[in-house]
């Protein structure tokens, strides 16, 4: 009988956890020549990779910009 309370009190103990991890920093992508970015990522990476693929034809910048949400002002 108690394992019947034991089990039936974790499945209805109904714990949510939540994901509080926020970004705090865009990265922009700017041509040297332009006034607006051409893309905008998360991840420092992915911009890398982009200014990558596309150094051929573009002369890209990466802009590190803190975000307009954080809340930790």
């Amino acid at each position: 009988m108690s394992k019947i309370l034991v089990i039936s009190a974790l499945l209805l103990c109904g714990c949510k956890t939540y994901n509080t991890v926020t970004q705090d920093y865009l990265y922009y992508v700017i041509d040297v020549n332009g006034e607006l970015p051409d893309a905008q990522f998360t991840k420092r990476k992915d911009a890398e990779k982009y200014v990558s693929y596309f150094k051929e034809h573009h002369t890209y910048r990466i802009v590190k910009a803190q975000h307009w949400a954080n809340h930790d002002e």
